[in-house]
């Protein structure tokens, strides 16, 4: 069975970031001590990443994860 490809904003902000940076999934992998089938499932859009692989690839980019509140209505 196929896996639907994972869309959020915080997700598709950090594939974006992750992509534009030339890094090879391996070595994003490496670097932020993630197995390389979870960086290379979440690099192809097939799944996303752990709340603390999200902020150890963050910290990896030069990204800043940051808490905002969502307006109602």
């Amino acid at each position: 069975m196929k896996k639907k490809p994972v869309k959020d904003e915080l997700t598709d902000a950090l594939r974006r970031a992750a992509l534009a940076s030339g890094r090879t999934a391996y070595a994003l992998a490496r670097d932020t001590g993630t197995p390389y089938a979870a960086m290379w499932t979440f690099m192809r859009g097939k799944g996303g990443l752990q709340l603390t692989t999200a902020g150890r690839l963050a910290r990896l980019l030069g990204l800043r994860l940051v808490s905002a509140k969502r307006k109602k209505g």
